[in-house]
């Protein structure tokens, strides 16, 4: 399975390959993938903004088949590492309303919503701000 594959597979609006493709050229050692064997099992993609003072999570994704295997945490805990080790003070991300279960996921790991920004996705639906401390 690709990555393009897995975002098709785990999003109502998947990423365009081209952006994919962007996010790997541009910022490889921020887009991190998972494997088990020779399949692709998951993946990060994230950024650092504001100064390098804030770790964006643009998108995380494990295929559904392995949800509870773990590669959901060793991701986020992958990039945060990479964010702190580049003096990232906080950690962003932005996760559909309706997906509770990545919002347990993410509050789970020390998130907290901050905000939301009204029709942020395709279909209109409302994305929840949440984000970290890391140091």
């Amino acid at each position: 399975m690709s990555v393009y594959e897995l975002e098709s597979r785990c999003f109502k609006d998947p990423y365009p390959i081209s952006v994919l493709v962007f996010y790997a050229a541009t910022f490889p050692d921020l887009f991190l993938v998972a494997e088990e064997g020779n399949r692709i099992v998951g993946y990060v993609i994230g950024l650092i903004e504001q100064q390098g003072r804030v770790g964006h999570i643009i998108s995380i994704c494990v295929d559904p088949d392995m949800w509870g295997r773990g590669y959901g945490s060793m991701l986020m805990d992958s990039i945060e590492d990479i964010f702190r080790r580049r003096r990232a003070c906080r950690s962003i991300l932005e996760v559909r309303v309706s997906n509770t279960r990545a919002i347990s996921f993410y509050e789970g790991r020390g998130y907290r919503i901050d905000g939301v920004i009204k029709g942020y996705y395709l279909d209109n639906e409302d994305a929840y701000i949440m984000s970290k401390r890391l140091c």
